[in-house]
């Protein structure tokens, strides 16, 4: 019973902390997101956006959220979301696309930055998160549309609902009730992400997904960090990337495609669970969005080992100490 205690204690404690951090990104952006409905700059930013959104079938508006969500991360696109979405609804199917946008192009100048570290080219992980997201939402988009899919009313029940237009007394409250409903969704998620390590489902998953890396040509050194940051975040992996590409234990080849493979695909878990709890279908944010990253790895990784070691270094990638001549050969790779 002691055990159940301080588990619940742990639980609740890291749920606190990290709803805390949230708060001082959230709060900002959804104060801001209010003064600009105020000042009536939502329609002439969504009026920038409205060709990129019209690409994926997203109102113009959702551009918004996509910014702020490539900007900040996902939890300031998600509070951007709340403030739009009373006047701007949107179908499942519409939030799919917009969800697995959001993944794909979340937290932009902190994840970068671990990027380059890691020695991968800024500018190019930088446009392969972002193309990968206007291209996959485009065809899921497409997909959706062409065979009437998912196209109900999005209801995200737990969430209240509010105006923009109404007053700040009352938009405070209701501001208050939805930040409070996020706690909620964070309880649940690491409650799940703990039920997961503790039944042995993540290191399950750990092992049947390390051979697909294998087989998208991503060596058995980079294998271990890969996954993890592809279950638990960039964050995660591509630290511990960073610090064996320094220190000369991964080959540059292999340090870039797992760079490449978490720019697409990355903290599986809880951001997806996130992304799924304000509406968004498993069937785009899980299942599509893997075999879509999966088929980009198997299409990019032969082109990457094929460069010659000149070509490679000038514009793929400029860090790490190991020598090409220690790059995993394609054969090994499988």
């Amino acid at each position: 019973m002691q055990a159940v205690i301080q588990a619940v204690r742990g639980l609740l404690k890291d749920t606190l902390r990290l709803y805390w951090s949230l708060l001082k990104i959230m709060i900002p952006v959804m104060l801001a997101v209010k003064v600009a409905v105020e000042l009536g700059i939502i329609p002439w930013l969504g009026a920038i956006f409205a060709p990129v959104m019209m690409l994926v079938g997203l109102p113009p508006e959702m551009g918004v959220v996509w910014a702020t969500t490539c900007l900040v991360n996902l939890y300031g696109g998600a509070a951007a979301l709340l403030g739009v979405l009373p006047e701007t609804p949107l179908t499942v199917a519409q939030m799919t696309v917009l969800s697995v946008m959001m993944l794909a192009g979340h937290g932009l100048p902190l994840e970068q930055r671990i990027c380059q570290k890691a020695g991968a080219s800024l500018i190019v992980t930088a446009a392969l998160r972002l193309g990968f997201a206007l291209g996959y939402g485009a065809i899921l988009s497409a997909i959706y549309n062409g065979f009437d899919l998912l196209q109900q009313p999005l209801d995200i029940t737990f969430l209240p609902h509010h105006s923009q237009q109404e007053g700040w007394g009352d938009w405070l409250l209701a501001s208050a009730e939805s930040l409070l409903s996020m706690l909620g969704i964070l309880v649940v998620l690491l409650l799940v992400l703990r039920l997961m390590d503790a039944s042995g489902l993540t290191r399950l998953l750990t092992r049947l997904l390390s051979p697909v890396l294998r087989l998208m040509g991503i060596g058995p050194q980079a294998t271990p960090l890969t996954m993890i940051g592809v279950l638990l975040g960039l964050s995660y992996g591509g630290g511990l990337i960073i610090r064996d590409s320094q220190a000369g234990r991964l080959p540059p080849r292999d340090t870039f495609l797992a760079i490449a493979f978490l720019c697409l695909c990355h903290s599986l878990i809880e951001d997806t669970l996130f992304m799924m709890a304000l509406g968004g279908h498993w069937s785009g944010v899980l299942l599509g969005r893997g075999i879509a990253a999966i088929l980009l790895m198997a299409v990019l990784a032969p082109l990457v080992r094929a460069l010659p070691p000149e070509t490679f270094r000038r514009w793929l990638f400029s860090g790490g100490n190991a020598p090409l001549s220690a790059q995993t050969p394609p054969q090994a790779a499988s």
